[in-house]
């Protein structure tokens, strides 16, 4: 056994790994020669330039009261929100708020095949789907958005559910419903989506990493006793009177502290079922379900 002391790489000389990339102006902080990177990756380093968007310079100098978070917390959700929103060509143009499409943060399928961890996988309408969770499950959206992320089915990346029709919302609910782990009677049993409105107060939009719906907007001005309004053309099932609820709701209701999108699966309420309607809900909040939904 070698008496040779372990000496971290941070205090190593930089001749033991070549010539720092940084120092040779390099797109990367790595401490390893750039002949240590396969052509890809350094096809990647040359094109991987970037600035923050404004929003998201923005959003860093305001106060962090808003989410209650540290600042450890709020960063993260930061880099995954900007991530997320690298995938696809859809909601509009080749890049979303200045990030080009095309990657995000997750598993990369392409040649997998498979790797869903052992739920079924439901087809609807060209899409597949998994309901994952638990009457036992205790789980947040950033949790659910880092599972999701890192599936595949037939080589495709999945993400948090982007739903786009009543006939998907219900079919969505149908699964929740089925599942051998939902508990009739015990409460409400909320699943996660793939909608928030971190980028702007009020402004609900898909930003999971789905190839048509990155950046689509679907609900803008928050409350809508205060103005908030379904964005035309773009299906949403939040719990008002707009959308045919007499149960007093009126979803999304809150200003500041409750940003990311959950569907109701299960209660009953007097005034009408609110099975399958979405609540705005605090993002560390605690659920038991999340959806997954892959292209085909």
């Amino acid at each position: 056994m070698s008496d040779t002391s372990y000496v971290p790489v941070s205090e190593r000389p930089s001749n033991e790994f070549g010539s720092s990339l940084l120092e040779s102006g390099g797109q990367s902080s790595s401490p390893f020669p750039s002949s240590n990177f396969t052509p890809n990756q350094q096809h990647y380093n040359q094109q991987s330039s970037f600035a923050l968007p404004d929003w998201l310079t923005e959003a860093l100098a305001k106060p962090l009261v808003k989410m209650g978070l540290g600042v450890g917390a709020f960063i993260t959700l930061i880099v995954i929100i900007v991530s997320a929103s690298k995938g696809g060509s859809g909601g509009g143009g080749g890049s979303y708020y200045g990030i080009p499409r095309g990657s995000r943060l997750g598993a990369n399928c392409d040649g997998m095949g498979d790797m869903l961890f052992g739920e079924k996988v439901h087809e609807h309408d060209g899409h597949y789907y998994q309901i994952i969770g638990g009457s036992f499950a205790s789980l947040t959206w950033m949790d659910s958005f880092h599972d999701a992320t890192h599936r595949c089915h037939n080589g495709k990346t999945g993400y948090l559910a982007t739903v786009q029709s009543q006939t998907e919302n219900t079919f969505l609910l149908n699964l929740i419903k089925g599942s051998n782990t939902y508990l009739q009677g015990s409460g409400d049993k909320f699943a996660w989506l793939g909608g928030m409105d971190m980028q702007t107060e009020g402004s609900f939009e898909w930003v999971t990493g789905n190839s048509h719906t990155d950046g689509v907007v679907f609900w803008k001005g928050g409350n809508p006793t205060t103005g908030g309004a379904a964005v035309s053309g773009q299906f949403n099932f939040f719990e008002n009177s707009g959308n045919g609820f007499s149960t007093g709701a009126h979803e999304p209701n809150s200003n500041g502290e409750e940003d990311c999108v959950a569907m109701r699966g299960g209660h009953k309420m007097s005034g009408g079922t609110t099975d399958g309607t979405w609540n705005d809900v605090a993002c560390y909040s605690r659920v038991n379900y999340f959806i997954v939904e892959f292209d085909a």
